[in-house]
């Protein structure tokens, strides 16, 4: 049997739903560069037209921001590709080196965390995340 993968992106449920779209494709891009898994080779239609080749289940979910950091937390701890983004890294449009002297000189704690993606094998992603609910923006 093929190995069963799932990403989760835990986003906090204060966020409007551009800020969502925004944390989740940015958070689902870093963990695409962790784990390669998540990706399929080009997938191309009849006339040549690519097309996203997601290989395993992805959710966007919500939850409290407290929850974030416990995601996280735990997610590193089993070994999971984990990435966090913050609220300060929202507001930095096209600011890139200020973003990474920012979050380089702060603890994780005294970031905002907006949202937290984890990639891993499909039962311990869904139970670590289980206290999530479904974004429905």
């Amino acid at each position: 049997m093929p190995e069963l993968l799932r990403t989760a992106i835990a986003v906090d449920k204060s966020l409007d739903a551009g800020a969502v779209a925004n944390a989740s494709a940015i958070v689902m891009g870093q963990l695409a560069r962790l784990d390669d898994r998540i990706y399929a080779d080009d997938v191309r239609d009849g006339e040549g037209a690519l097309h996203a080749g997601i290989r395993f289940n992805t959710l966007v979910l919500s939850g409290r921001s407290s929850h974030l950091a416990a995601l996280a937390q735990a997610a590193r701890a089993e070994g999971l590709a984990t990435v966090l983004f913050t609220t300060e890294g929202q507001s930095l449009s096209n600011s890139f080196e200020a973003y990474r002297d920012m979050v380089a000189e702060a603890p994780s704690g005294e970031l905002g965390v907006c949202a937290v993606g984890v990639v891993g094998e499909h039962e311990l992603v869904r139970s670590l995340t289980k206290r999530f609910s479904v974004y429905r923006g």
